[in-house]
């Protein structure tokens, strides 16, 4: 098995504060606790090696397993309510971060409430065809005067008709989040920043020719969901 990185970045206050003293455990695939770590005065863990596949797995397009290997996080502070973070994948040679953000208890709260994120595969390694949503006979978009860059971008966490949850992330983070949630970063560099233009075109296009409004839906909804909950590398 080859070796990849993690970093665990706390804050609390909508990621203003970083959050110290926060109690990190790291867990395999079977549910067995690996590390035990606490953020230092930034709310940050040091690079924890972990196992994973051979970075040459991700990059052969015949192979037709799983080139990184999973690991999930429970994050804890007195105070705060916990997190549960699943199947967050590790690449090969790859450092991982993982922003966690901590929501304070309520005053006559008596315990914690664990919250659950699911990370999941990329994009790049689902198989099989995917379902078109919407009716085909939506209106025709209309096309803005001039190109909007949205930052910050509204994202759905969910199908654009659904009752989803929005929230509001930077167009920066909006972009990186959908990388690492659509390709592998052990590819070249080149493959990287042909997929990340194609990712930054594809959301002005939507905002530019104002596709969600003519389709009836209020927001701009990304290719993924989840998109401001997963790692970044």
């Amino acid at each position: 098995m080859a070796i990849g990185y993690l970093t665990i970045q706390a804050k609390t206050a909508h990621d203003a504060l970083p959050l110290g003293g926060a109690s990190i455990r790291i867990l395999n695939a079977q549910g067995s606790s690996i590390y035990e770590l606490t953020t230092d005065e930034n709310g940050e863990t040091q690079s924890i090696p972990l196992e994973a596949p051979d970075k040459s797995f991700s990059l052969s397009p015949y192979y037709s397993g799983i080139p990184y290997t999973s690991y999930s996080v429970l994050v804890r502070a007195p105070g705060f309510n916990s997190l549960y973070v699943s199947d967050i994948p590790i690449y090969d040679g790859e450092r991982a971060v993982l922003p966690i953000s901590l929501i304070p208890m309520q005053e006559k709260q008596r315990s914690p409430i664990q919250g659950e994120i699911y990370v999941g595969a990329p994009a790049v390694s689902l198989t099989g065809p995917r379902a078109q949503q919407g009716p085909s006979d939506m209106p025709e978009p209309y096309v803005l005067r001039q190109v909007v860059i949205p930052d910050p971008i509204t994202v759905h966490l969910g199908p654009p008709a659904s009752a989803a949850a929005n929230v509001q992330v930077s167009f920066p983070d909006y972009v990186k989040n959908v990388a690492s949630s659509e390709i592998y970063p052990t590819w070249p560099a080149a493959a990287l920043t042909a997929n990340i233009y194609a990712i930054i075109t594809f959301a002005l296009n939507r905002v530019y020719t104002e596709w969600y409004p003519s389709q009836q839906f209020r927001v701009f909804s990304p290719r993924h969901q989840n998109v401001s909950q997963n790692p970044q590398f």
